[in-house]
């Protein structure tokens, strides 16, 4: 099934197509995006102008044809601040309706929040946050705690509507600049409104932050093309936004990360943030990729018919984010492996959470044998538990069950985001992922006795033989990866199969 989101927003007008698979999971293939401006000129007048509506519907215009030649049937059009701001609002959806076809749902500051919530901490997963989403017009802003939502504000702090207010076409003097500081301390809440647990992660979307997160990567040759998930410091913040501050139009279009299409916006968003972590004591932010479109699209996937006719509520988009965040515990074979090698202290608790999602992340790999191709394929896949340096380890534990050279290049590639000690960790869960599958192959379980560096295994034997040389191979992976001897014994072995497997170190 193929799903087109349309955003409308005080900046610019962005579709996105997915290819939605029968399990309910999606993939955009195709992502257009055209700067209208359709806010310019409404916090002066409250009216949406002739020459920015006529852009609009333009583009709206060329994002029908692209649906109608993709033979795409489920169209989710939604609009944000501008529309929902404007006075001519009635008009100006009767108009779009009749151009070009699109019936527009215009989303509450509160229902903004919320999908744009949905879509983002579905794909991060952090129970306990302060989300935001930084758009041209509004600063949409959701507090949680364990997942429940405590706390929803709406404030006008859009990247492009404090250009607008402040500059000229992006520049500021040192005194606009001053003011603009001022108005957004003075509009953002203070620390105890929100009442905030200490262990509350900052998580935030848009087009300014994910340019800030490039920016930044650009700077420190980051190695990783990947922007989802990663985490920027505040003092990094700060000193990029006075670093834009102080740029010349000209230069801030230069810059890879910036380009032309946000010269006007950038210094007003990177502001935004950065007095945001400043004021509400944030030392980091969590960088999410997806937002309100995949918020949007979530909803419909889970129930189309309260999508089109109601809103969404605290309660449903809790259920949404913990539906998607809920963990894949392992198989009940691995677990009867890998359970007392934790308890044991053999295998650190972050080592297991790595092996399950390399587990369950291994099922749904295609066959590939250019193991280049096998590791950019797993490391593209966005995981919402995963830091980057545990994605990487993720990604080199699993080549490393089909050959341990190819890990040394790739680790070494990397090794700016990876410590040295990450090696061991991806030997031990390479050894674990090799072992499990054939636990899991078998429908066999492991019973482990650890007494100091001598693991004893004991295999039952299942509804499948166990595969006696292949656990002896796998077993002198797991000495070396975890500098154990191991002895181990498979019960009621077939006849013409050892009953024992002993490996020596």
């Amino acid at each position: 099934m193929k799903v087109s989101v349309i955003d409308l927003g005080f900046n610019s007008v962005k579709m996105v197509n997915y290819d939605v698979r029968k399990d309910g999971s999606y993939l955009a293939y195709q992502q257009e995006g055209v700067k209208v401006k359709l806010g310019e000129g409404l916090t002066k007048a409250g009216y949406l102008k002739g020459e920015p509506v006529e852009r609009t519907i333009e583009a709206l215009k060329l994002f029908r044809d692209v649906i109608g030649f993709d033979s795409i049937r489920h169209v989710l059009p939604v609009a944000t601040s501008a529309v929902r701001d404007a006075v001519n609002k009635a008009d100006f959806l009767r108009l779009v309706r009749d151009q070009t076809g699109f019936q527009f749902k215009v989303l509450t500051g509160q229902e903004e929040a919320f999908y744009s919530y949905v879509g983002a901490l579905e794909s991060t997963c952090v129970p306990t946050s302060l989300f935001f989403d930084l758009g041209g017009g509004s600063l949409e802003m959701v507090y949680t705690e364990n997942y429940s939502i405590k706390k929803v504000r709406s404030y006008p702090l859009g990247a492009l509507r404090l250009s607008q207010r402040y500059s000229e076409n992006g520049v500021f003097s040192k005194k606009a600049y001053g003011k603009m500081e001022d108005h957004i301390l003075d509009v953002l809440p203070e620390k105890k409104e929100l009442g905030m647990s200490i262990d509350t992660t900052l998580v935030g979307v848009g087009g300014t932050l994910r340019a800030i997160a490039r920016y930044e990567q650009e700077l420190s040759d980051y190695e990783l093309d990947k922007i989802h998930n990663y985490r920027l410091d505040y003092p990094s913040v700060s000193a990029i936004a006075r670093e834009l501050y102080r740029m010349d139009a000209d230069e801030l279009a230069e810059a890879k990360a910036i380009g032309s299409n946000r010269v006007d916006t950038i210094v007003a968003g990177s502001t935004i943030i950065s007095l945001l972590m400043q004021k509400l004591g944030f030392d980091k932010i969590v960088v999410s990729a997806r937002g309100l479109r995949e918020g949007i699209l979530s909803a419909f996937l889970r129930d189309a018919k309260t999508f089109y006719s109601g809103s969404i509520s605290s309660e449903r988009a809790k259920a949404h984010v913990t539906f998607a965040c809920q963990v894949e515990p392992l198989s009940q074979y691995a677990f009867s492996l890998v359970r007392p090698l934790v308890s044991s202290g053999l295998m650190r608790e972050k080592e297991r959470v790595i092996l399950s999602h390399a587990l369950k992340q291994m099922s749904d790999l295609p066959s590939v044998t250019n193991l280049s191709n096998l590791f950019h394929l797993i490391i593209d896949e966005d995981n919402a538990f995963l830091t980057h340096r545990e994605q990487l380890i993720l990604a080199l534990a699993i080549v490393h069950t089909k050959k341990e050279k190819t890990v040394d290049w790739l680790f070494a590639r990397y090794r700016s985001i990876l410590e040295p000690q990450n090696m061991r960790s991806i030997e031990k869960i390479s050894a674990c992922i090799v072992l499990s599958t054939i636990l899991e192959r078998s429908k066999a379980m492991a019973r482990l006795s650890i007494s100091g560096k001598k693991v004893g295994i004991r295999i039952l034997q299942g509804k499948q033989p166990v595969p006696a040389m292949l656990v002896a191979d796998a077993l002198r992976n797991f000495e070396r990866a975890f500098n154990v001897a191991v002895s181990c014994q498979v019960n009621n072995a077939p006849k013409g199969q050892p009953a024992s497997v002993r490996v020596i170190a």
